[in-house]
């Protein structure tokens, strides 16, 4: 059975990503299974001192009159085709393309599976979209510039010390450093923020956060959702109450061992309640109530499996991500932590907060099964909410903000 799904799994890599990227992928999965005596040493030295980045540039005398007009170089890490961080960059970049920026390169930074930069741009195109944005591989390939864009907390270094732009922007989408334990990462992560960036952060709290106790100048853009895309579908007869919970036990911010703690509770409270785990596979996990497994759903079956479920259960350590807009506007009620980097982008009004504990959790949800309509008026009300919001507003206000500044 397990080859059978690595079979599949790999097929699925092929049509997506290609050959030659499936055929490194396998190599690289065989590399890590290889015996010690076979591994190579880490160099631990090298990699940092390649992250810290070096002086490139020659202090040219720019002036927004010797540069293509609103020119962007984004310097991102490697790529997935479903990394929601690279979909909201390239989302981006093509929003403000279409508002005077209308030269959007993308460097990609090492280490990268590419074996050309056309290789990287068909997947780029087959992945997130054909917007006219152009693609060069490697960190010492970025060019002189108008704005010139550090993502992940890897590239800001680079950025930093790139001499020949007229201004060092960082599009920060999450607060990088409780990504790791409390140790040399979090302190490399946590340094980009001194160094001088200008942020444009998703949501208020992180532009709150990285202002006040950082120093950083931050320009916050909110959250939106394709509401042609995610909407309410029409619900069907059930016998039993269903709870959606974003289950990623591979990423710990999201809290699986908390949640599935709580609605191992609820369903002992509610017995007709049923789990709905998306995300990732559980199957590996020994969960003791009814549940369904789903595992990483593709984009088009999400809203009418939001719209199934009596209740939404989101957690996040970190920054929110963009489900609880997505779910809200399937009219899905949702249960949230509450936190401040949780709590900024929908009200009280609008959705049922808890706190970060087993026992607050799950009366929370069990709140919203035993009385419906106080968690339809929320839902309607959420809904509301995201119908109200485009990206192409947000991607105004971001465009108005890089004017301001050019």
């Amino acid at each position: 059975m397990m080859i059978a799904d690595n079979v599949r799994h790999l097929k699925r890599i092929i049509k997506r990503d290609g050959f030659r990227v499936a055929a490194k992928k396998v190599v690289a999965r065989l590399a890590a299974q290889a015996p010690a005596r076979m591994t190579y040493k880490h160099d631990t030295i090298k990699h940092y001192e390649f992250l810290l980045g070096e002086e490139q540039g020659f202090g040219l005398k720019l002036t927004s009159r010797n540069l293509p007009e609103g020119s962007m170089t984004w310097l991102i890490p490697d790529f997935e085709a479903q990394s929601g961080g690279h979909i909201n960059i390239f989302r981006m970049m093509q929003l403000l393309r279409t508002r005077g920026f209308r030269h959007q390169h993308v460097v990609i930074m090492e280490p990268h599976r590419w074996s050309s930069a056309a290789e990287a741009q068909e997947a780029i195109s087959r992945s997130f979209g054909e917007h006219g944005i152009t693609v060069s591989l490697g960190v010492r390939s970025i060019e002189p510039c108008s704005f010139l864009v550090a993502t992940g907390w890897q590239t800001a270094y680079w950025v930093s010390k790139y001499k020949d732009t007229l201004n060092r922007l960082y599009f920060v989408q999450d607060f990088e450093p409780n990504f790791y334990a409390h140790g040399s990462d979090y302190s490399f992560a946590e340094n980009t923020y001194r160094l001088g960036l200008t942020g444009i952060t998703a949501g208020t709290w992180l532009a709150d956060k990285l202002a006040s106790e950082y120093g950083m100048k931050t320009f916050p853009y909110s959250f939106a959702c394709d509401t042609d895309l995610y909407k309410p579908t029409v619900r069907r007869n059930q016998t039993t109450k269903q709870i959606f919970f974003y289950a990623r036990p591979v990423t710990p911010r999201r809290c699986f061992e908390m949640g599935l703690l709580a609605l191992k509770q609820v369903c002992e409270a509610i017995p007709e309640a049923s789990v709905v785990f998306a995300g990732w596979d559980v199957n590996g996990y020994d969960i003791p109530f009814p549940h369904f497994s789903r595992g990483s759903v593709s984009v088009q079956e999400l809203p009418d499996l939001y719209s199934q479920c009596d209740v939404a259960l989101i957690l996040s350590s970190t920054n929110l991500s963009l489900l609880p807009l997505e779910v809200a506007a399937c009219e899905c009620p949702v249960v949230l932590n509450d936190s401040p980097q949780s709590n900024w982008l929908l009200s009280k009004s609008q959705a049922t907060y808890c706190d970060m504990s087993v026992d607050s959790i799950s009366a929370a949800v069990i709140d919203n099964l035993r009385n419906p309509e106080k968690a339809k008026k929320l839902a309607r009300a959420a809904l509301e909410h995201a119908q109200q919001n485009s990206w192409e507003e947000e991607a105004d206000k971001v465009a108005a903000f890089l004017k301001s500044i050019e």
